[in-house]
Parts: C-alpha cells; sequence; structure tokens
C-alpha cells in the first residue's frame, strides 16, 4: 500500500489562484445558476407566509423614511453643512440614503457567523459551492438597498421637482459595498464555525462601526484628529457616492472611489482565499 504525502506546493499554488481576479470570476460564472437560484430563495423567504408579501420590500422603507422624517422634523431639527439641500425632507433623505449603504453591510455580516451552521445538510450531504452562500445573501441585501434608494432618488424628484444627470453613476457605489460585505463575510463564515461566540462579537462590533461611519453625521463636523481616522472607512466613500450622485448632483470624487474599490477588491479575495482554505475543516465542526 503506498501512502501519498499531501502537495504542499499544490496546496499554496491553490491559494495563489483563488487570489486571480480571473480565475475568481470564472469561478463563480460556472456557478451562476446555482447563484441565482440561491438567492432567489434567500429573498423570498424573508417575506414567506406574510400577507403583502414583496410589498414589504417597499412599505418597510416607506415606513423607515417616514420614521426619520417625523423624528427630525418634530424632535430635533438638524443641519447639514454641505448638504446643498436644506429642510427636514432633505436630511431625511441624506440620511436614509447611508441606512440603505450600511443595512447592506450589517445585514450580511450579522447574518454570516450562523451561516453555515445553518445550512448543515449542504456541507455533509450534498456537493455544494459553500461560497455560494455568503453571495446568495447579498444579493437580497442589495435588492432591498436598491428599492430604499428608488425612494430616494423619488423623494429628491418630489422635493425639488428634478434629478440630476449624475444619477447614472449611482450604481457605481455597489461595486466596493459588494466587494468589501463579501471579503467580511467570508471570513467570519469559518470563524463561526469554530467560535460559537462570534455572532454576539459581530453584533456589538457591527453596532460601533454605525457610529463610526458619517452616516448621522457629516464627517466635517468631527474634530480634525479624528476625521482623519474616520475617513479611511471605506464604507464613508460609498456612502458618500451615493448622495454626491442622487441627492447633491455633483460628480463623483473618482480618487475616493477608485481607493476604496482596490481596497474592497483586495479584501474580498483574500476573504475567499481565507474560505477556501477552511473549507475542508467544515464538515467535522459543524
Amino acid at each position: 500500500m503506498v501512502v501519498r504525502r499531501p502537495r504542499v506546493g499544490s496546496f499554496w499554488s491553490g491559494l495563489l489562484a483563488g487570489l486571480s481576479p480571473v480565475a475568481f470570476a470564472r469561478h463563480f460564472w460556472r456557478r451562476r445558476e446555482i447563484l441565482a437560484t440561491f438567492a432567489r430563495i434567500e429573498f423570498l423567504s424573508r417575506y414567506h407566509g406574510a400577507q403583502l408579501g414583496l410589498l414589504w420590500g417597499l412599505v418597510s422603507p416607506l415606513a423607515t423614511l417616514a420614521v426619520y422624517t417625523f423624528v427630525f422634523s418634530v424632535v430635533f431639527k438638524p443641519t447639514w453643512a454641505g448638504g446643498g439641500q436644506g429642510g427636514v425632507m432633505g436630511y431625511a433623505l441624506i440620511l436614509f440614503t447611508g441606512l440603505a449603504v450600511f443595512e447592506v453591510f450589517a445585514g450580511c455580516v450579522n447574518r454570516t457567523p450562523r451561516l453555515l451552521s445553518e445550512n448543515v445538510n449542504f456541507i455533509k450531504k450534498v456537493l455544494f459551492p459553500l461560497e455560494i452562500l455568503p453571495v446568495g445573501i447579498l444579493c437580497a441585501g442589495a435588492l432591498e438597498s436598491l428599492v430604499s434608494l428608488a425612494l430616494v432618488a423619488l423623494g429628491v424628484l418630489l422635493t425639488t421637482g428634478s434629478l440630476s444627470w449624475t444619477v447614472v453613476f449611482a450604481p457605481l457605489a455597489y461595486v466596493p459595498l459588494c466587494m468589501l460585505t463579501l471579503g467580511v463575510c467570508w471570513f467570519l463564515a469559518p470563524i463561526g464555525v469554530f467560535l460559537k461566540d462570534l455572532g454576539n462579537i459581530v453584533g456589538v462590533a457591527v453596532q460601533l462601526y454605525f457610529f463610526a461611519t458619517p452616516i448621522l453625521y457629516p464627517l466635517s463636523a468631527v474634530p480634525e484628529p479624528y476625521r482623519r481616522l474616520l475617513a479611511i472607512n471605506p464604507l464613508h466613500p460609498v456612502v458618500d457616492h451615493l448622495r454626491r450622485t442622487i441627492i447633491w448632483g455633483q460628480t463623483p470624487d473618482w480618487a475616493a472611489l477608485a481607493w476604496v474599490t482596490v481596497a474592497s477588491a483586495v479584501v474580498m479575495l483574500a476573504g475567499y482565499t481565507f474560505f477556501a482554505s477552511a473549507k475542508r475543516l467544515f464538515a467535522d465542526a459543524v
């Protein structure tokens, strides 16, 4: 009987291949059908059994926008320096845009630590590309976010009477947003298999991250020593990009968008490589 030792070189070459953007794109393109199916199931499951069904995808963001409009017209009367659009509705739209972005990230990241444990059948009984699971959740969250941003665009149109042509650049924000979210999820999913308390830790961290992201306040309101630190938050350029292009009618900050896209791509590829290297251990841990 001949016992073959594992080839260490082939293992590391496989990891390096996972870092190739071309190989990465090809991997998911081959699995596009199962990805679309899982994303559809994930999206529909959020409203399964509800009387209004998919209409909740519209009712929920409308209710959220109405609540924030009321709170900041009756309780608070904030101003947003440099916003270019004053008034209660203007602030509500600025705030709602930030929330629509952060909910994509927070919804996926909070769900990820328990994701593999909730899908044990995929790990033990079915030959299933497990890296698809976070992607399906992201697709469902991004679709809901697009509905919210459509309401923002409608609100701008109703309050100002026009919508700037710069809105065509708005979807570019989802490129770094999705890559960053996927990278973090691919890092957290394997750890969540072995560390059961990770979900609670991530929940607290996401709450802190919310207040470290300029959503409730403009970055200009932060004192200078802390402003530079918050400026490197990768979600800040994403939120700012959507506000610039949809609400304020400004062209994108191409430099900021470029660096956050490159940084998010690095996080995504590194997270995918980490997930792929740990995948062989899942079956024995769940």
